[in-house]
Parts: structure tokens; C-alpha cells; sequence
């Protein structure tokens, strides 16, 4: 695999951070492209040759583009097995591994995002309580989860926690995790890894957002 990829974004908090943040992780350059959403740039024919969908991220990966940052990110660190951010598939632990990968980049994702959608995005207060509401039982018991391990695989930082905790900075950014400290502890040993600082994810929040 070279040792550059190209990636198509919007903004600094959208899923392409995840595969930025990863690339970090890696040591892999990054010639980042921000399409400019306001003119349709992502429905553009060149793009949607790239990425059928129109959606972000897309990486151009060895002259390939590849898109859906999950799936993004595994082909990263199959690249890499070095990097230990993902459990062997002989591993005893290889199934509890990809349940945790499946749930951050579906079920939690999904839900998370409603509730910064209608928080920031589409600002909808009906919506969004209906979104926190439905949302809190996955913080709960992530929140059990995350007092009794350092990461989602016990010590182990793996990928999983790169896309989880993209989820959790969307759902800091408009103050859902206030009332989960032990998620936001969490978030926080996250924030202080080297590469996470390098990509930029776990930004400050913006004005509106900042005022609760």
C-alpha cells in the first residue's frame, strides 16, 4: 500500500475524521480534499465516479477509490497488521472485535447522529429529545462497559474505539454525554492520543453549540 491517501470530506467532524484520525494512527500521509457541499460538488459527475452516492468520506487508496469509512478503515488496517489496531483472526477475541466494529459503525453511529442532527444540524427540540431518549440506553450500558476497561477490547485501543469515539465527540459537541462522566472520561483518553490530536477530531465546540 503507498504510503499516501487521497480523502474527500466536508467538514473536520463528519466520518472522513475517522479515517483520517486512523491514518495518523498509521503513519499514512493525507492529501485531504474538502468538497464544497453548498454547490453540489458531491453530486458532480467526477465525483459520483468516485463514489456513487455522493456521500463522504471517499479514499483514493493505490489509485482506487474506496468508500463508507468503516469499511475504509478495516481495509487500513488489514494493510497493517503491525499496528495491533485490530484483533487476528485466530484470535480468541476476533468475534468480540467485530460486534464492537459493527455496533460503533451502525447501531450506536445511527443513533448518536440523530441526536446531534436535531441538536446542531436541524435543530428540532421534539426530535431530538425523542432521539436523546432513545439514544440513552446505549450510554448507559456503554458506560458500564467503558468503568470497567480502558477501551472497548479491554486495554487494547483498536479500531472500534476510532469510530466510536467519533460518535461521542458529535454527541459532546451539543452536551448529550454531560450526565455520563464516565463516558466522558473516556472521550478524554481518547482525545489525548498523538494522532487523535494530529486529525483534528476532537475539536472545541462551536459557537452555537459551546452554550447549553
Amino acid at each position: 500500500m503507498n504510503s499516501r491517501i487521497k480523502l474527500y470530506s466536508f467538514v473536520p467532524f463528519d466520518r472522513s475524521c475517522r479515517v483520517r484520525w486512523l491514518a495518523h494512527e498509521l503513519g499514512i500521509g493525507i492529501d485531504e480534499h474538502r468538497l464544497d457541499y453548498a454547490s453540489g460538488e458531491q453530486k458532480s459527475a467526477a465525483y459520483l465516479a468516485l463514489h456513487p452516492f455522493g456521500k463522504v468520506p471517499c479514499a483514493i487508496i493505490d489509485g482506487a477509490p474506496h468508500w463508507e469509512s468503516g469499511a475504509i478503515c478495516q481495509l487500513l488496517v488489514d494493510a497493517f497488521p503491525e499496528s495491533e489496531l485490530m484483533v487476528s483472526r485466530d484470535s480468541a477475541d476476533y468475534a468480540t472485535y467485530l460486534s464492537w466494529l459493527f455496533f460503533s459503525a451502525s447501531t450506536f453511529d445511527a443513533a448518536a447522529f440523530q441526536a446531534f442532527n436535531y441538536a446542531a444540524l436541524k435543530p428540532d427540540p421534539v426530535r431530538q429529545r425523542d432521539a436523546l431518549v432513545d439514544l440513552a440506553p446505549l450510554l448507559v450500558q456503554l458506560s458500564h462497559h467503558a468503568h470497567r476497561n480502558n477501551f472497548l477490547l479491554g486495554d487494547q485501543f483498536t479500531l472500534p474505539d476510532i469510530l466510536i469515539g467519533h460518535a461521542l465527540q458529535l454527541l459532546y459537541l451539543v452536551h448529550a454525554l454531560d450526565e455520563y462522566p464516565v463516558l466522558m472520561e473516556y472521550r478524554e483518553r481518547l482525545r489525548r492520543r498523538p494522532a487523535a490530536r494530529a486529525s483534528g477530531v476532537f475539536g472545541p465546540r462551536p459557537e452555537p453549540w459551546a452554550q447549553r
